[in-house]
C-alpha cells in the first residue's frame, strides 16, 4: 500500500521492498493545523488511509510508533519524535513529509523573520538528508512546490476540506473584556470557563489580555485572547461586534470595592446578555431577571447561570432586549 501512493524514485528499492505492509498510519502534527485540515487528512481518507494524529507538542510515549507504521511527518519533527522515528526507521512500513511551504531549502529562510526561520531550519531544514536517507516519499501542497522538488517525484495534495469543516457553526459567544488590572477575575474565571466549554461545545469565549492571559488561557479550546486596544478602538469594535453573553465577575478586594458597573453598556452595546456577581456596584444596579443575571461569588453558581443561559436562546433575548432598552441602544 505504502509504495502505491509514496512514488520514490531514488534510494535503496531494496531496504524498501523489505519493509513491512502499512499496520497503520500515524500523522505527526504540531496541534491541529490548518495544512492538517484542508489537504492532509482528507487526502488520507480519500485514499482509505485513516490513522491517528500524534500532537508533538507532547512528549512521545512507548507504543505510539510501531513496527508497520506509516508515520507521516506534517511541516515539523521536534528532536524528540526524530529520535522515535530514527530507532524504528528499518521496522516503519514507511515515512512521508508533507509541506505546504518550502521548508526543506535553506536558502528561502533568509526572507523570513529571524526566530521564523530558526524554527524552520531546527524542526525541517535540519531533516531533509535524514529524509533521503531513510527513503521518504515527499507530499506537498502546490505544483510549484512538486516542480521544485521534482526528483523526489512528490505528490500534490489537493486542496480538499470536507464538507463538515466547511458548514456553518452556529454558536454561543461569551466574552469577557477585563483589563489588566482583573487578572484575579482571569485567573478566577478559568475553571468556569473551561466547565462551560467541556459542556457545550457550541460555544466560543473571548478575552483582552497580553501574553500572560493568552498562556493561562492556552490549554483550552475555543478561546480568543484579543490584544488590548484604546478606547477609540474597543468603541468601534463593540459597535460592530456582537456577543451573547457578557461576564463581569468581581473578586473581593479594595480596588474592586469602588469599581462602577460600565460593564453594563459595554455589554449592552454588543447585544450580550451580562452576568454578574451579586456585589455593589452591580447589587443594586441590574435588575436581576429583566436586564441581566446576578450571581453569588461561587464558581458552580456561575456555571449553572453561564449554562442556562446558553440553553435558552428565548430568556437571551429578552434580557438582552431590555439591557439594550436601558442602555438606550
Amino acid at each position: 500500500m505504502w509504495r502505491k501512493i509514496l512514488p520514490i524514485s531514488r534510494a535503496k528499492p531494496a531496504s524498501a521492498a523489505d519493509r513491512p505492509q502499512v499496520a497503520r498510519v500515524r500523522v505527526l502534527e504540531q496541534g491541529r493545523t490548518p495544512s492538517g485540515d484542508y489537504l492532509l487528512r482528507p487526502w488520507l481518507a480519500a485514499n482509505a488511509l485513516i490513522g491517528e494524529t500524534l500532537d508533538t507538542r507532547e512528549p512521545p510515549r512507548a507504543g505510539q510508533i510501531a513496527a508497520g507504521d506509516l508515520v507521516v511527518i506534517a511541516r515539523y519533527l521536534p528532536p524528540a519524535w526524530f529520535k522515535v522515528l530514527e530507532a524504528q526507521r528499518e521496522q516503519l512500513a514507511g515515512i512521508v513529509y508533507f509541506m505546504d511551504d518550502d521548508l526543506l531549502d535553506p536558502a528561502v529562510l533568509h526572507d523570513l523573520p529571524k526566530a521564523y526561520s530558526q524554527k524552520i531550519q531546527q524542526l525541517a531544514t535540519a531533516h531533509r538528508d535524514w529524509l533521503k536517507k531513510s527513503d521518504a516519499g515527499l507530499w506537498v501542497s502546490t505544483p510549484a512546490l512538486a516542480r521544485k522538488y521534482a526528483a523526489w517525484s512528490p505528490t500534490v495534495l489537493p486542496m480538499s476540506p470536507p464538507r463538515s469543516l466547511m458548514a456553518p457553526r452556529p454558536g454561543v459567544r461569551i466574552a469577557y473584556h477585563g483589563t489588566g488590572s482583573h487578572w484575579q477575575e482571569i485567573e478566577w474565571l478559568h475553571a468556569v470557563v473551561s466547565r462551560v466549554l467541556d459542556s457545550r461545545p457550541e460555544t466560543h469565549v473571548e478575552l483582552f489580555g497580553d501574553l500572560a492571559v493568552h498562556r493561562a488561557y492556552r490549554d483550552l479550546p475555543r478561546v480568543s485572547v484579543l490584544h488590548p486596544m484604546s478606547w477609540e478602538n474597543y468603541l468601534a469594535y463593540t459597535g460592530a461586534h456582537r456577543c451573547d453573553i457578557g461576564l463581569a465577575p468581581l473578586r473581593p478586594g479594595r480596588f474592586n470595592a469602588a469599581r462602577g458597573p460600565t460593564k453594563f453598556w459595554d455589554y449592552a452595546r454588543m447585544g450580550a446578555v451580562g452576568v454578574y456577581t451579586d456585589v455593589e456596584p452591580f447589587a443594586g444596579f441590574i435588575r436581576n431577571g429583566i436586564d441581566g443575571v446576578l450571581v453569588p461569588d461561587e464558581p458552580a453558581a456561575w456555571i449553572d447561570a453561564i449554562l442556562q443561559l446558553i440553553d435558552n436562546p428565548e430568556r437571551r433575548a429578552d434580557l438582552s432586549r431590555a439591557a439594550g432598552e436601558r442602555a438606550g441602544c
